[in-house]
This record gives structure tokens, sequence and C-alpha cells, in this order.
């Protein structure tokens, strides 16, 4: 994102750069408060500021991001903007420092208000431009805002007047901010300090209020690489060094060992501590000395003779923990905690709540120590030290040896504490025996014996039973416990002397479910007791009338969780959501009333609704008739988890009438269509799962279903009109919804009319779709009142709630306008090649007359015919952007978008863009998306490569033993990292990893199991800004991404935007607000879910995002775009893609798209397959999804269904492409992995499941999509879902991986051989025609043939324990030789074109691949497309050339006519040019050499440097359109610092109307270079603008800012490619007239040389001051704002 940003920013001077690395390098030193620090603890009193700031920015100066940085002290910020993080967003190369987004305020009059507030102790900040962050305002913190310390913050306006900066009170600046007032003697003390042998020169920094050093004119020294500090003067008496200080107030300083030339000095540094409150306290001049102690440390003391110390220090030793009984002290070192706030002590005797204030320490300065004393029952908890309470610098105790892991131990001996709960005059059993710690951590479980406490005769004890009387008035009996040995503890029941009687009525409008025996409760107590059944009693009628069930209970509790659902079951058609009623007055009789169709508990008896009866009927098209056993089987209809619906024949159709449950949210159903038997139910499908969308509105939705393809129809749904503004004309509709579902609607055939405005009009029946229809044409802006006649009775439309009155009659009122806007659409990239996507956007604007709100666009559709796919691309009108793709079977060439936009009157608006589409050229390793091998690691499972992180958060979830199925096994990037040289030796080329965002911490016990369950898979998240701790660090992360890009290889993240872990509500609830400032809830809950559905109710009972909620969406798009950004992360696998909104997923899309156009998304969206993908590809959401069909499809082929299977794939063959292709898998981290299937639902042996993995393999690896292998899968591992052991997660087995090395017959093997073989002939198999030359299933072989361009492979499978003879007809001539690349076999073709061959046993890898030849790839710069290049044209869209984010990083291949031929060839994927240099060394003289960039345009100076002399040729390829060639002969200049060789294409800072007057008519191209000066050499820049200018003259004409003026550069002629040649020897904003003539003497042949830096003078004079410690400023090439 950050290269995209600077592509489009103004290209700074190279003073400018410099000026503001020096400003960078100044503002680092001024904030080192910020850094942290410090080796003293004890914080000094000091009242916080509280302001709120109002920055009034000149409105000229065109800031896009005004932030503020603070630094030193504290600072609690709000009003912070960005949302990303509440503390405050990492400022861009500024060494880890953070900026705060400020609110935009009014304006006043020429400045801009912006604001934020803030309440703290800082002591300095300054503002800067977060979008260009060397725009600031530096120092902006000034000493006298230090008075203003009230409860409520003081508003205080930071104004520009006459060139200078100050505060007032007031936003016109005419109440000044007051002085402070002046101190009444300001003392001067002298600082002694003994030097340590190994220091040099040693200086001072300090930073406070009015802090003056004096050093007797001795001077500074550089520290820090470049700044100057006052150096301490020397005692030539004492051998100490001193300086004086003076000031109001210290905050801090640093004594720093100087001019030594490290980056990193050594130092001592006090900020806001003991030191620096002890040195603000005195009034007098005097002197203070920092000594050595004697005993290897340094100390303050108050004299030279070491009396006596400044502060007190305390050296005694301590005890941690101190355990008396049940007391337990706990002490850390004040130097151990550092700076930090708070202390606490998370550990498992609290929930390992780290945040929580009552387990916090506290600070004893005169001790020096952090201690706190706790109660704490007996037993063994581990614990650690938490800073600030929170995770990160969490440490064991230093006083405790007791250890495990990284966590102490705690023991505190005695008998545990106990507890029961007894309701009185009935007899409670005890417990026998409780659990007994010893001091050595043994424990055993002990009889013990009861008495009271305090003796009452209500309470009776009988060895280990109590009975309460009912007399006792007492809520809990204290006892004691105490064993044979004399060890006692506390034992507390709890007493229920009242039990509150619930009567609960229920009431389901379906009358099977109103009898006792038909449904029942299931109660619980929210946050306490568990779930029990509670039955209905008997019916009783109520006063509405109506007969309800009745149920009562008695329970001591108030929170009760209510469903309502079928008896006995969870999977009958009767479930209500979860109703919830709070009982706060607690009054012992409570009566409640539950209804089917609502979540809510009434206490009075409500008013019934009943719901509305709706359906969706699918009618099954089988051409055989053939409908015995066909059923549809759907589990997201409202009524039951396994509803089956048989077909019947309704009036001549056969047809399954789906009963969905009434909602106020659109439901796309999800089915199977099945064939079912007596013997078994899933007999066989019909394609793999359907879906038909029935909206919210509607009542019965009419879809039509065809055997072997799918939904292929679903009619018009009901609706009164339809306006059609382009035609003038209103479509009025009517259909009865009851008539319809009986398909009898056309017995109302010549009995329906719609009278309008008072004219009636007879309606005409529409068969296909079902419905009447009338035209009513000629109709203009106003409204229509209308109703119904049907059959004789008035109707009104049931689907508009707009009601009016005509002519003394209710009707129903259509309005109807014309709007008058014009619309624009634009690309975010000028160009694309079919790799790549693209955001379209369209906006419209209001002409003269009405224009339109979003509300009132219906649809926008783009026309992608000319990209090779549909006609009708659908935007969001919501969003009014999509992003679109483009067909590789597409010829390079410019081409043409239709947009059309129609609006909910029916006008229709158009507008047209227009797209170049580039050749896509690969370089060596890279591949296209539909040439993706994915690998899918659980990367926790995968390979423990940093065992430090095992136990990262300190709760005990790491565990690889029985029970650690659920818990982390230390898998981690470090462990990827260090095993892709396996999986690039396998022959994947994309690595699937699971999400790598922090997790929730908290066990999500299973009861049922004992097993502990963490969030090991990373699909729990607590904190999506942050990485999962257990996975690694940042630079980790950073390591395995760079280190698999420099193998080709590229990562995919899982990410998660459905729902975030268990109990993180608050957190989420906590983030955004809305611009009042109230909170905006990110989590669902009862006001916005409805129950059941896809997407508006939670999954598994996590935290649903509320993602219709725009700024939900919004915020959840800009987390994960930033990883994707900040990392260069290649790809995203997207989970629960079903459960989300599709205007997220496009928001999602569009956002990362704009980012990075090469960037991809496969998601899972749970049963899509080729024939259903849910509206998901193709349509701007996702490039892929994961095929749920593929793994049955294996199960089925190596189980004989061979030519059934077979049928299938052709057609998924054919129905995919590169824009919309599926992820072919086997088994998956969420499913039985399908070796264990073949087991346990095949019942083959678990020798025949691993022989026929194999196949299943070849089948997956062969077949179109991207093969997506499961780790362990290649060597035979396999498991079952079974939460929560999770076998299917299995640890990577490499010990069994080396075994399979050394077996030429292992799957291992076979895995490694099938993908060399799909790798050498990727397009065959990624692109390629499928077709069945041979296949039987009786005998388990098939033979098909894979075509492509000019190669075809013949893929042969067996699925029979015994090598098959076939002989297959081929396509090659007599006499033709054909290897088997599997084995390397060869098989000559019969004079009758058949060829015999042996297909090997399954166990033997049951495979063929034949071909006529080995396939060899010619070299990158000799490969040629056949494609036509279409004409190319300038669209006036923005094209940048360079690898900003808006541009394809894949280093494409030059075509030979457009660049001169290279002898060598160099990729630089990251930014690392050592290859470039080697390859230049070792070239010899008049070489050419082509350094492909692919993530970086900025070329080092050493390499200049190793090019300059030497008469060779180097190309520096920056795009697909533009390349440098440099000859190191023409370096003639001492190249010193990088030279960003990137440019922009067709944009400019040129201001447009000055462009316009150069082109008189003629084509311009706006060229601007990211560079700005001289080079130091001359070089070429070859540009290819398009064919059809071929043989026009290219003038270039150079932008003079200072005169506002163009100058005549240079004209070159277009060749015949359509490439232009420029010598440049400057940078900076040119434009290109292309003219059929020079046009030298038409304009003058003044060839001007751009300037260099237009504020040398300024820089010099801002860095002399920056020298001088007393201003810091900022200059640029353009905007200047000082």
């Amino acid at each position: 994102m950050r290269k995209l940003t600077k592509s489009f920013q103004k290209r700074q001077s190279i003073a400018s750069r410099v000026l503001c690395f020096l400003l960078v390098l100044a503002m680092v030193v001024t904030m080192v408060p910020a850094l942290g620090g410090g080796n003293s603890t004890v914080q000094a009193a000091e009242k916080e500021k509280n302001l709120t700031i109002h920055f009034m920015m000149p409105s000229n100066w065109g800031w896009e991001t005004p932030a503020v940085q603070f630094w030193g002290g504290t600072y609690a910020v709000s009003g912070n903007t960005n949302t990303d993080s509440t503390e405050g967003t990492e400022i861009p190369d500024w060494g880890g420092a953070k900026g705060f987004f400020m609110s935009k305020g009014n304006v006043v009059g020429d400045t801009t208000e912006y604001m934020l507030s803030v309440k703290g102790t800082f002591t300095g900040f300054q503002f800067l431009d977060f979008a260009n962050t060397g725009n600031t305002v530096n120092p902006a913190y000034d000493s006298k805002l230090s008075q203003y310390t009230e409860d409520t913050p003081t508003d205080v306006y930071y104004i520009q007047k006459d060139g200078a900066w100050a505060y007032y009170l007031d936003a016109k600046g005419i109440i000044d901010v007051p002085d402070l007032p002046t101190p009444e003697y300001i003392p001067t003390i002298r600082i002694y300090f003994e030097k340590p042998d190994s220091w040099t020169t040693p200086v001072i920094n300090s930073w406070g209020d009015n802090v003056i050093i004096t050093n007797g004119d001795i001077g500074n020294a550089t520290v820090w690489g470049d700044q100057e500090k006052p150096k301490l003067a020397r005692d030539e008496k004492s051998g100490l060094y001193y300086v004086d200080l003076q000031c109001n107030s210290v905050s801090g300083f640093q004594i720093v060992n100087g001019a030594t030339g490290a980056e990193k000095p050594a130092e001592y540094k006090f900020v806001n501590d003991d030191v620096t409150a002890a040195i603000n306290a005195i009034t007098t001049d005097t002197s203070i000395y920092y000594l050595s102690d004697g005993n290897g440390g340094m100390k303050w003391y108050k004299d030279a003779n070491k009396s006596e110390t400044l502060i007190e220090y305390k050296e005694a030793g301590y005890v941690s923990p101190e355990v008396n009984g049940r007391n337990v002290t706990f002490r850390v070192p004040t130097d151990k905690a550092g700076n930090a706030e708070a202390v606490t002590v998370p550990g498992g005797m609290n929930g390992w709540k780290q945040d929580s204030s009552d387990w916090e320490l506290k600070k004893d300065e005169t001790a020096g120590m952090w201690s706190g004393t706790f109660t704490i029952a007996p037993g063994k908890y581990e614990y650690k030290f938490a800073l600030n309470k929170v995770w990160g610098g969490d440490f064991a105790d230093p006083a405790n040896n007791r250890v495990s892991g990284t966590n102490s131990v705690l023991i505190v001996p005695g008998l545990v504490d106990g507890e029961a709960n007894a309701t009185k005059a009935n007899e409670t059993a005890l417990p026998e025996k409780l659990t007994l710690w010893n001091e050595d951590g043994t424990s055993s479980e002990t009889a013990v014996t009861y008495s009271l406490k305090t003796p009452d005769q209500n309470i009776t004890l009988n060895g280990n039973k109590i009975t309460i009387g009912n007399a006792y008035t007492g809520q809990n009996v204290e006892l004691t416990a105490k064993t044979a040995s004399g060890e006692t503890s506390d034992f507390v029941v709890h007493v229920t002397e009242k039990l509150y009687h619930y009567t609960i009525y229920f009431y389901d409008f379906n009358e099977k479910h109103m009898a006792t025996d038909a449904s029942d409760l299931w109660i619980w107590e929210e946050d306490g007791a568990p779930g029990a059944v509670t039955q209905f009693s008997s019916t009783e009628k109520l006063e509405d009338g109506n007969i309800w069930l009745k149920a009562e209970l008695k329970v001591p509790y108030t929170k009760l969780g209510i469903i309502a659902r079928s008896f006995g079951t969870w999977d009958g058609d009767l479930k209500t959501g979860n109703i919830y009623y709070n009982h706060e007055d607690k009054t012992e009789n409570v009566t409640l009333y539950i209804v089917s169709n609502s979540n809510q508990a009434y206490t009075t008896l409500p008013e019934l609704v009943e719901p509305r009866s709706r359906s969706i009927m699918i009618e099954y098209d089988r051409p055989a008739k053939d409908y015995e056993g066909w059923n549809i089987f759907t589990w997201n209809s409202g009524f039951g988890d396994e509803v089956t619906v048989d077909f019947k024949d309704i009036n001549g159709k056969m047809v399954a009438k789906i009963p969905v449950k009434d909602s106020k949210a659109d439901l796309k159903l999800s089915f199977c269509m099945r064939h079912s038997t007596a013997a078994d139910k899933w007999e066989s499908k019909d394609g793999g799962d359907h879906y038909v969308t029935i909206p919210a509105d509607q009542s019965v939705v009419k879809a039509v279903f065809t055997q072997g393809e799918g939904i292929t129809r679903v009619l018009p749904y009901n609706t009164g009109f339809e306006r059609d503004g382009a035609n003038n004309a209103i479509h009025f509709y009517y259909r009865n919804d009851t008539l319809a579902a009986e398909n009898k609607l056309a017995s109302l055939d010549g009995k329906v009319s719609v009278v309008v405005n008072g004219q009636t009009c007879q309606m005409t029946y529409d068969a296909a779709n079902d419905r009447f229809g009338y035209d009513f044409t000629g109709v203009s802006t106003g409204d229509y009142y209308y109703y119904y006649v049907v059959d004789g009775t008035e109707e009104l439309d049931a689907f508009n709630s707009e009601k009016g009155d005509y002519s003394g009659k209710e009707c129903s009122v259509c309005h109807f306008k014309k709007a008058n806007v014009s619309v624009e659409a634009s690309l975010s990239q000028y160009a694309m090649d079919y790799n790549d996507n693209n955001v379209l956007s369209v906006k419209l604007t209001a002409k003269d007359g009405e224009g339109l709100e979003t509300s009132e666009i219906a649809a926008i559709t783009a026309d992608l015919s000319g990209l090779g796919l549909g006609k009708e691309f659908a935007i969001e009108p919501e969003l009014m952007e999509g992003t679109i793709s483009c067909l590789n079977t597409v010829a390079a060439g410019v081409k043409n978008i239709p947009v059309t936009v129609k609006d909910i009157y029916g006008n229709v608006y158009t507008t047209a863009t227009n797209v170049t589409v580039t050749e896509r050229k690969k370089s060596a390793g890279d591949f296209d998306w539909d040439e993706a091998v994915i690998y899918f690691a659980v990367t926790d499972r995968f390979f423990d490569g940093d065992a430090e992180n095992n136990n990262a958060y300190g709760v005990g979830d790491y565990n690889i033993g029985e029970k650690g199925g659920s818990s982390y096994h230390g898998g981690d990037f470090a462990g990827l990292n260090q095993k892709l040289d396996y999986l690039k030796d396998l022959g994947v080329n994309t690595i699937w990893i699971t999400p790598i965002v922090e997790n929730i911490t908290a066990d999500q016990h299973d009861n049922d199991t004992k097993t502990a369950t963490y969030g090991y898979h990373g699909y729990w998240a607590s904190d999506f800004t942050k990485l999962n701790r257990h996975l690694g660090t940042e630079q980790q992360f950073k390591a395995l991404l760079d280190a698999a890009h420099s193998k080709g290889m590229k990562i995919m993240v899982d990410v998660v935007l459905n729902h975030a872990g268990y109990g993180t509500e608050d957190y989420f609830n906590s983030i955004l607000t809305d611009a009042d400032g109230n909170r905006i809830s990110m989590i669902r809950d009862s006001s916005n879910t409805i129950s059941g559905d896809d997407k508006y109710d939670s999954l598994s009972d996590l935290p649903d995002f509320v993602t219709e909620n725009k700024a939900v969406t919004d915020q959840l798009v800009a987390w994960q775009t930033g990883w994707m950004s900040k990392y260069s992360i290649d790809y995203y696998r997207v989970d629960t893609v079903k459960h989300v909104e599709t205007t997220t997923w496009a928001a999602f899309k569009n956002s990362l798209t704009k980012v990075n156009p090469d960037f991809k998304m496969i998601g899972e969206y749970s049963g899509a397959g080729y024939a259903n993908n849910a509206g998901e590809l193709g349509t701007g959401s996702m490039d892929a999804l994961l095929d749920f069909d593929f793994n049955d499809f294996a199960q089925k082929f190596v189980t004989g269904d061979i030519s059934g299977v077979e049928s299938s794939l052709q057609k998924r063959n054919g129905a995919i492409n590169n824009t919309a292709t599926m992820g072919s898998f086997l088994s998956s981290h969420d499913e039985d992995s399908l070796q264990y299937k073949l087991v346990n639902e095949s019942k083959l042996s678990e020798e025949e499941a691993y022989n026929q993995m194999k196949v299943a393999a070849t089948l997956q690896i062969t077949a179109k999509g991207q093969p997506v292998l499961y780790y362990g899968e290649e060597i035979g591992q396999g498991g079952a879902n079974n939460w929560p052991y999770q076998t299917n997660r299995r640890d990577f087995d490499w010990t069994e991986l080396e075994k399979q090395k050394a077996d030429s017959n292992s799957i291992y093997n076979h895995y490694k051989t099938m993908l060399a073989i799909r790798n050498a002939y990727t397009d065959v198999f990624a692109r390629g025609n499928r077709s069945t030359v041979a296949v039987s299933d009786a005998d388990g072989y098939e033979v098909i043939s894979r075509s492509y361009g000019n190669s075809t492979l013949y893929v042969g499978m067996n699925v029979k324990e015994a090598e098959k003879e076939v002989v297959i007809p081929v396509a090659e001539s007599a006499g033709t030789v054909l290897t088997n690349l599997y084995d390397g076999k060869t098989y000559t073709v019969s004079a009758d074109q058949n060829v015999s061959v042996t297909i090997p046993a399954a166990k033997d890898g049951g495979t063929i691949v034949l071909t006529a030849e080995k396939k060899t790839e010619p070299a990158p710069d000799e490969k040629q497309d056949d494609k036509k290049t279409d004409t190319a044209e300038s669209n006036g869209n923005a094209q940048s050339s360079g690898n900003n984010a808006n541009q394809s990083t894949s280093a494409n291949k030059t075509n030979p006519k457009q660049e001169e031929q290279a002898v060598a060839e160099v990729t630089v994927q990251e930014e690392s040019f050592a290859n470039v240099i080697e390859a230049v060394n070792k070239a010899k003289t008049g070489s050419k050499i082509r350094v492909n960039l692919l993530k970086t345009t900025k070329i080092p100076a050493n390499v200049f440097e190793s090019i300059k002399g030497k008469d060779m040729n180097v190309t520096f390829k920056v795009s697909d359109q533009a390349s440098w060639i440099i000859n190191g002969k023409d370096i003639t200049g001492n190249v010193t610092a990088p030279i960003d060789l990137g440019l922009v294409v067709g944009t400019s800072d040129i201001p447009k109307q000055k462009v316009t007057a150069l082109a008189d008519g003629n084509e311009t191209i706006q060229l601007s270079l990211n560079y700005d000066g001289v080079f130091g050499f001359e070089g070429v820049l070859r540009l290819s603008i398009g064919s059809d200018y071929s043989g026009k003259t290219a003038n270039l004409y150079y932008y003079n800012e200072t005169t506002g003026k163009f100058e005549y550069y240079q004209a070159v002629q277009v060749k015949e490619d359509g490439t232009v040649d420029f010598k440049f020897s400057h940078a900076s904003d040119y434009v290109i007239v292309l003219n059929d003539t020079d046009m030298s003497q038409t304009t003058g042949s003044v060839i001007a040389s751009p300037k260099t830096s237009d504020n040398t003078p300024i820089a010099a004079a801002v860095i002399l001051l920056l020298f001088g410690c007393a201003l810091m400023g900022t200059a640029y090439r353009k905007n200047k704002h000082f």
C-alpha cells in the first residue's frame, strides 16, 4: 500500500529527501522518552495535562491525513479516527513511532480545523501528514500547555499568524494562551559523572521545560550518527566529568558515550523517574554525582564522598512467593519491571487474568519492589508476572526455582475447600474425600469429616449427609472439613431458601407441534447451570382463545435460556432460537409466553402474528421421467437440520415443495438432490450442494432443476410492477401465490385486470413466467394509482406498502420520475493482463435536472465480453465499484467496457471505458493463478522450528500428549521456513497456512472428554492486528514470505471475516464509534440475529460480526488489507464465505485489488462445486472456490463409478476458467480424510485405502483446477474430524517421510512424480480440454486425453489390484513412440493408430501418462505469443509503469522485437541486487543483461557503480510497458544514492488545462518519473505506447514549474512495434504529444534541462537549524507550506 501511495504522490527532490531523513532522525532523538528503556522505575508525581488540540491547518496545504505523534510520559488519546488501532498507528519508516489520526472539524477562514483530545504527562508532540510523512509541524508542543490540568479538557488552537505558530484559546486566534508564571529562582545543578573506562567522550541529551545545558564552552560531540550534543567538561582535580543544568522542570536525560560512530552507543537514561523527580525538587544551587558504587553498578549521590544517595536504593534479598498458610506474597524488583505502570500475577489460581486489578501488585518505592499478598486456596498453580496488564514482556518469578516451561509454579499446601448446594428439608450427601496438597507438590484424595462452624438446631449432620430445616434463615451453611491427621478446610453448603416458580406457555402455529408429546423445552441458567429438558405437562386455553402448551418448573436462578424443540430431539422440524429471560424483580411466581416465531420471552400474553406460509418449489426435469427415489435434502430451511422433501406431481409437473420458515432476511436455501433406496438414503446425488434464494418479501419461489446441470432457471419474483423509464412505461404484474403453488394460476386467464388512474387494463397470462402482465405506456414523472380486479374482486398490491386515494378509492401508488445524470466509469489500472484484476468504478453526477440517491440505483452492469466474460457483470450500487478480470484467451489490445446504470424507475444511463489488455509474459519460476499447486498446512501441526514460542502466552495451551488433540503442538513460521525446500522439491508452488492473527487464550473445555481446547487452528481470533505469538514473530513471518518468494513460491494466508473467538464480544464492541461518539457493536446480538439464517446467525455460537453494517465491514477489510500490504502476502484463503454478505466480499476484493492487482482469493463456500458456485465466482468476489464435490468424485471413482465421475469432470472442465476456477481437495481440516472415509465408509482395508489414494491423487493432479494437497496426505496420513481429538489434524510425520523417500513405490514418490508431470505440462492440465479415450467400470480403468495447443497427454488410471492391459486409440500417426512419463516406458503406435499399454495396479500407482515427445520449454526470450495484438488507445485513465501496487508484480517477459536480446537475465524478487552485481561482474565486454524488477524499482547506487565504465547494456524492466537501457560508458557521474526508475504513465501533476492547450487536438501521454533530479548518467527509456501510433512522431516536452510553461525536449519516431526510445539524464514531469511531424519548429527548439532541486537553500538553512537544535521544518519540491 505504501508503494501505491508513493507512486501517486509528488516526487521530492534530493535535498528534500535528505531533509526529510534528517527530520526523522531529529524527531527520533526528541521523542526518546517514547522509545522505552531506563534503569529506574519510580514514577515522578506529575499532573496530567488535559487538552483538546485544534490544529488550524492552512487549507491550501492539502494534507491528506493529519495526525499527531506524542512522546515522553503518558498520553491517553480520544478522537483517533483510525480505528485500526486505538493505541496509535505505526508511522512508516519512523522507527516504530506511532501517530493518532485527527478528526476534521470546521473550515475557519482559510484554515481547516483538525482535532484530537489527549490526557497525560507527555513532554512533546508534532503534527504530520500520515499519507506523506515528510510533511510535519515540529515542534508543536508549548510548555505553556502544562498549566491545563482540569478534569475536563481545555480547548487550545494552534494557529499560524504572519508565518509564526502559537497557541490560542479561541479559533480566531484572539485570546493568547497565557505564559507560565516565572519561577522566583532557577537553580543551577551541576551533574558530575564518573566515566567508565571504556567510554571516550560523554555527552548529554535532555528534554523538559526550558532546559539549559552549559559546559564551559567546550563544544559538542557527534552521537547517533549525525546529531550534535553538548560534551561533558572534565574536572582535572577529581577526574570527573560535569555539566550545569538549569530548567523549570526536566522530563528526562541521557548521558551517552559520544564521538564513537556507533549507531547505538552506550548510555545511561533517566525518564520521568525518581532521579528526574529528585532533580525537579531541588530549589538551590547544588551538585549531584553519578558514580560507581564499587559493586559494578552506578548510583546517584548527594556528594563526592558517597556518604548519602540522592535516591533510596534497596539491595536486600527477597523471597517470592512467600507462603504463610493461605496468604501468598509475590514480589518483583522494580528494575525487573522496568517502566511498567502495573504488574499483575496471572495464573491458574485466577484463570490467567492478566488484566485483573484484583491481582495487581503495589509499587513500594522505598523497597524498590512491587509486591502483593493474596489469599489462595491450597493447590498447585502455574503463574507468571505480566506488565501493564497485557501479554507481551511477561516473565517468570525470578526468585522462584519451581518452574514448568516458562511458568513459575506455586504450591499452597493444605486441604482444598469445597462447596455443595442443598435445599431445605431434604437430605444432601457431601463428598467423602477432599484433595490434600503436600509441600512437595504431591496430592492425595483424603477422607474427611464435617462439623458445623456455628452449631444450629435447624441443621443436622449425619456423617457426610446434611439436612437443613425449614426454619433455617441463612443462605449458606459453613462447615469445617477435617482429615484424620488434623488438616482442615472450609466447606460451604449453599442453601436455596427460595425457588422460583416459572410457568411457561408455548405456542406454535403448526398444529402437529401443539401436543405434550410433540414438543419440549430445553432450559438452562445463563452463565450458570447447564441445560436440561422440561416437558410440557398440559395444554390450556388462554384469554386470546388459543390453546397453548404449558410447562412448570422450579429453579433457584433468575436468568433463563430457553429453546423450544421437537420432543426429545434436536433433529426435528421444530427448534426456536435462543430465548433469554432475566427475572430482575425476583418474585416467586413468573409466567412467561414463548412463541415459535419470536426470540422474545413475553411476560404478558402477546398478540399472535401468524407467520407466512412460505415455500420454494423446485421442478425437476429428468428426460427419462425416472423420479422414483429422488428427493431433496435440506438443512437450513428453518424447520430442522435434516429435512427431506419428496417429489410430487403438481398439475403435471414433478415438484418438491420445500417449506421455508418465515424470516425478515433473504434466505439462500441449501440442498442436495439425492436418490434414496431402502438400504441407503444417499445412494447417489445429482451434483453437489445447490442453492435457491427466497427474498424476505416472497412467499413462493419457483425454480427449475435440470438433471446433470443443477438450477437452470428461477422464475421472476412476485412483484406488482416494474418501472421501465427507458421506454416510458410501467409493467404491471399479478400473481396469486396460493394458485401458483398449485400450478393453477392459469385458471384465472381472462379474469385479471389492473386499473391505473381510473383506466381499466386487461392483463395477459405469461405462462413462461407464471404471472399476468400489462404494459402501461406513455408515462412521465408523477404518481400512478392502481389496483387489481381478480375474478371480480378488487385487490391492492400485496408487495407495495405505498397507499393513496384516487377519486375516493384506496389504491396502491407507484412513483415514477425521470432523472438527469451523467455516468463516468474508470479503472484502477490502465492496463492489465489475464492474471490481473482491476477495479471498475462508476460515478453518477447530477446535471441540470434531478439527480439520484444511491437508494434509487437498481442495478449497475458492465459488459465484459471484450475481456471474454459475461455481458452483465453486476456492480453493487452500495459500493459503486467492482473487481473485474480477463480470460486468458483474450488477445492483447484495447478493450471497450460498456457500463449500464439502471435506476429503480427503469431509466437507463450508459457510459464506457477502455482497458489495455497486455500480453502475459512470465519470468522463470512465475506461474498463473490457475497454475497454482496448493499445499494446505495447518501451521501448528506441520513443523516446530522455534521451541521458544511453544508456551507463548504462558497459559498451558501447549500439549502434545494424549489429551492434546486440540492444544498447540509447536508448529510455526520458522518450521515452515525450514521445510520450504521439501515443499519445493515435492512440486508445490503455493503454501496455504492457517490464520496468523492472535487467538483467544482461554480453554474452551470439552467436559465430555475432559479435554482442553485452544485456538491452535487460528479460527478463534481475539485481535486482528497482532500475530499469534505461538506461530512466531513478525520478523519470522516476513522471513517465511521472503524465503518462499526467493524460491518462486507463494504464500496463501487463511483469513476470517465472519466471526471472532469465544468471549471477545466486549473487546470488539469497544473498537468502533459513530460520528457522535456512540459505540458501534461489531458483534451480532439478539436485535439483529435471525435464528438459523446462514448470514445473520452465529456459527457454533461464535461471536458473529455484523457485516451488514458498513462500518464493521470497513474495519474488517482494513485489517486484512493491512496484513496483505505490509507483508506482500500473495493470496488469501477466505473462511466461511457462505455466512457473509456478498457486498462484504466485493468490498474486500476491491480493497485488495487496489493494492495489488495480482492478488487472488480462494473461498470456502461449504458445498460449492462446479455446477454451483453460489454466485461467488466471476462476480467480483472470489477468484476460486474450494470444490466440495471433488473428494466425493474421488471416492466414487476409486470405488468403481468411473464413467459417472468422468461425465461430471468433463462438465466441470468446461465450467471453470482462469478467472473462476476450483480448488480440488481430497481431504481437509474440516472433514474426515478421504483415506479415512475409504476405510470407514467404503469399507476398504487400510492397505487398499492407501493404494487407492495414489489413484485419487492422479485424478486430482491431472484434473483442471488447482490441486489442493492436505499436509501429510502425500505420505499416507489420514484421520477423522473427531473434535476434540482431531486425528485429521495430526502432526506431520517426518520420520515416515524419510522411510517413504527410500521406497520408490511409496505414495510420497507417487505424489512427487505426478506433481513433476503436472508442473512440466502446467498449461495442458490447467487449461486443456478433457475427453474420454477408453473406460470400463467393470474392469476398473479409464484413459482420458488432456489437450492444449499442440500438446496432448493420455492419462490412464487403474483402480484394481492387478495391472491392466488396455488398447487405446490415439491421434498420433503410426510408428510414433509414446513415452510414459510416470515410469519412462515407451510404446509405439500401431498401423491402426492404437497403442497397447499396461496400466499398473493401484498399489503400484495405477497410473500412466503418455506423450508423443518430451516437452521442452523455450527460453523466456524465445517464447512468442501467437495471439493477435489489438491496437492500443489511451482512455485517459492513469497507467502506472513501475512496481507500485496498482501494477502487476509479475516479471513479464519482453518481446524480442521490443527489447535488445539479453544474454543474461536476472530477476530481482525483493530489494536485494546482489545477483545483478554478480551478473555484471561476470559479464564480458559487449554483453547485454536484462534485470526483471518484481518488487521494487529503486536501484541501489552500488549497482550503477558496478556498471560504470563498462561497455555493456543493462536493461532494467520496470513494467510491461517500460524499460530503461543503460550503457556503462554513459555513467559519467558519481551515483551516491539509490535511483528510483519507476514512472507513472497517464497522469502527472501538470495542470490539465495546460496539457490540453499544448495538445492542440493531438493525442497526448503524460509521463511522470518517480525520481527527481540528475541521474548521473544518460539512460534510454523504452516505452510501449501502442502499435497504431507506429510512424508518428513522439514530441517530448518538459514542464517547468517555475515558469508554468512547457519546454521542448526531444522528438523521436514511434517504431513499428509501438515502442519509442527517449534519452534522459534528468527526471521530472513530461508530456508526449503524438503528431505527424517534429514540433520543434512550431514551439521552438529550446532543450531545457529539468531543475534538479527547487529548495536547496531552504534545505541547507533548515539543516543548519536542526544542528542548532532550535527549529525543525519541512521543505517541499512542490506545494511549499512554509
